[in-house]
């Protein structure tokens, strides 16, 4: 019933790819890895695959984008809802449940995060983000394949959610669920393809508090 499609160029990144996928407390649900890059084993991707059901690994050239690796991977699904996981980030158990409420409660076409909590791991900082541009967060994009049909993610590294959901909202309602269940892990910046400090991007957070436990101030069971 749902198809979550994560794309990823790091192999330390796996372990959190595959716990992401299997702590999803939804039954109907697959896989789909891309591996961006000609240097990643897709060997022991593939291995550690076959640990779980309906997982899929496929790997693709370094010249290919992470917007390219994303509509690839749609490509390879078999259900309706498709689910953009980042592979570094934090999706609790009712990440997926939550958000299923919404699309067939409200017969979305996509949904997604406005407000984000975010985690900067150096200082141990968790803080809830909102949105200035985007009407919701790229790595909580969520939505139904009708809508792949019409709009893809744009062929780049570097703001190919934001191409999509600009594309997609022209054509499309999108409906927004609270912060909660999702967190986005901010490292050091060289990590990441969003390249802002993490001084800057703290400025733009409330509710600031010091934390070791972001998991248990940000998952909230349903019902």
């Amino acid at each position: 019933m749902i198809s979550i499609v994560t794309c990823t160029n790091r192999h330390t990144q796996m372990d959190n790819v595959f716990h992401n996928f299997t702590h999803q407390d939804w039954e109907e649900k697959e896989l789909i890895v891309v591996l961006n890059g000609d240097e990643m084993n897709i060997e022991e991707w593939r291995k550690k695959a076959e640990q779980f059901s309906n997982v899929n690994v496929y790997q693709l050239p370094s010249e290919n984008t992470l917007g390219e690796c994303l509509n690839y991977g749609v490509t390879k699904s078999n259900y309706d809802i498709i689910a953009k996981f980042d592979d570094d980030d934090y999706y609790s158990p009712y990440y997926v449940p939550q958000a299923m409420t919404v699309f067939q409660e409200k017969q979305a076409d996509i949904v997604g995060k406005k407000k984000v909590f975010t985690y900067f791991q150096q200082n141990q900082k968790l803080g809830i983000r909102k949105q200035a541009i985007l009407p919701i967060a790229g790595p909580t994009i969520m939505f139904r394949k009708k809508v792949f049909h019409q709009v893809q993610f744009p062929k780049r590294n570097i703001g190919e959610d934001k191409g999509f959901l600009q594309e997609a909202e022209k054509q499309f309602e999108i409906y927004t669920t609270n912060p909660y269940n999702y967190v986005y892990i901010r490292s050091t910046p060289k990590n990441h393809t969003w390249q802002v400090s993490n001084e800057r991007l703290m400025k733009k957070c409330f509710n600031l508090k010091v934390t070791d436990d972001y998991i248990s101030h940000t998952t909230q069971p349903l019902g």
